[in-house]
């Protein structure tokens, strides 16, 4: 099986760490405006990878997470301001809506699924690491990540120009103005609660225990960075080394760039992530399906109209690599192709499976791989039909 890395920019084998066993952490939502196409293709795609894998006989550890809270004053918490409710029942609310609408769509449950909120422990047990191995700093409580002290900054998302750096950061709303960092790109890992902070700020309170002096005497309550918290939930759940680590390819900078900075800086172990696969982004009239945009195109809508199945089979007929757009016409066409395999006698047997590896097992192609059923469709094969669909993740 091969698989396209981010890391490398090449289609490498796929050979896990460690023989039979794959870990993979998937970066996970932020919960309001949840379920829009956009999500689905990624949890959806990576759904199909692990299926693929199981299938081939893997035994799979998946950890996704929520990030429920973070270093950030806007997204979560300003939506649970202006909608008058605390950001625990925000985050309550649309995680359920997330989970319900995946469900739909016969995704596989995460064997680890963590809300960054409960798992702040382990982001300070990193913390601390970062401090004791010289690369981290704490300036009025806060802890920044000195990226002058880490090497090859940039080896994921190519991004090796200061400028350049700074330009995609600003687009994801980075402290960059902060005067504590020494550097406007440092990472920020702890940001420590001010006394002026209005009351919809949650602020966390730790116990010092088991942590190093300097650390708990130098910082003070307050919340975790984003960057830091799926560094610290995918090490607790699948070790300091996994196999694959996915999300959207909007990600490759400044997170998933920081995660291995963190990671790599706090353990010593290189490469944090064998694999890096990022997902296409979704477009809809002509612009990225985003928040921002008010371009969203919701699962839960789509489900009034459409099948589930349907909807599988428009995201499976994209490459998970790929960009592409959302057409209504298109799910229309999926609908029809769902019909077509479910209506044909699916109890039949024969040697289709050797087809279905040889396209799967080339960077999870999708795509061929639907247009291999509807050809059996076509030609009445009698071959495994009924098994290479449920493998997809068809109902």
């Amino acid at each position: 099986m091969k698989i396209f890395n981010s890391l490398t920019q090449k289609l490498e084998e796929f050979k896990p760490l460690n023989n039979n066993r794959v870990t993979i952490y998937v970066c996970g939502i932020t919960p309001y405006d949840t379920t829009h196409l956009g999500h689905a293709f990624t949890y959806i795609s990576f759904d199909a990878l692990i299926r693929y894998l199981k299938f081939k006989g893997f035994n799979v550890i998946y950890t996704q997470n929520v990030t429920d809270i973070n270093d950030r004053d806007k997204d979560i918490l300003q939506r649970a301001k202006e909608q008058n409710i605390s950001w625990q029942k925000l985050s309550e609310f649309w995680t359920e809506k997330f989970l319900s609408d995946m469900k739909c769509l016969n995704w596989i449950s995460p064997t680890n699924y963590l809300k960054a909120s409960e798992n702040i422990p382990a982001m300070l047990n990193l913390i601390q690491k970062l401090l004791d191995n010289s690369l981290g700093y704490i300036v009025n409580g806060s802890v920044y990540l000195d990226i002058s002290k880490v090497s090859g900054y940039g080896k994921l998302s190519k991004l090796f120009d200061r400028e350049k750096m700074i330009k995609v950061a600003k687009d994801f709303e980075e402290d960059l103005e902060n005067p504590d960092k020494r550097n406007p790109l440092d990472i920020t890992l702890w940001r420590a609660s001010k006394p002026n902070d209005p009351k919809h700020i949650p602020s966390f309170a730790f116990d010092s225990k088991g942590l190093a002096r300097h650390v708990s005497e130098a910082l003070q309550a307050g919340r975790p960075g984003w960057h830091i918290e799926c560094s610290a939930m995918s090490i607790s759940t699948l070790g300091e080394q996994i196999d694959i680590h996915g999300g959207g390819s909007d990600l490759k900078f400044p997170h998933h760039e920081a995660e291995i900075a963190q990671s790599e800086g706090a353990t010593g172990k290189i490469p944090f992530a064998k694999y890096w696969l990022h997902t296409g982004t979704v477009g809809y009239r002509g612009q990225k399906m985003s928040k921002s945009k008010g371009n969203l195109v919701m699962v839960s809508d789509l489900l009034k109209k459409y099948s589930q199945n349907a909807i599988r089979w428009l995201i499976l007929s994209h490459h998970w690599h790929e960009d592409w757009e959302f057409k209504e016409e298109d799910l229309a066409r999926a609908q029809k192709n769902v019909e077509l395999v479910e209506n044909l006698n699916l109890h039949l047997r024969g040697g289709g499976i050797k087809e279905f590896t040889r396209l799967m097992d080339n960077n999870l192609d999708t795509p061929k791989t639907l247009e291999y059923l509807l050809n059996l469709v076509e030609q009445n094969s009698k071959v495994e039909l009924k098994k290479l669909y449920n493998i997809l993740g068809f109902i």
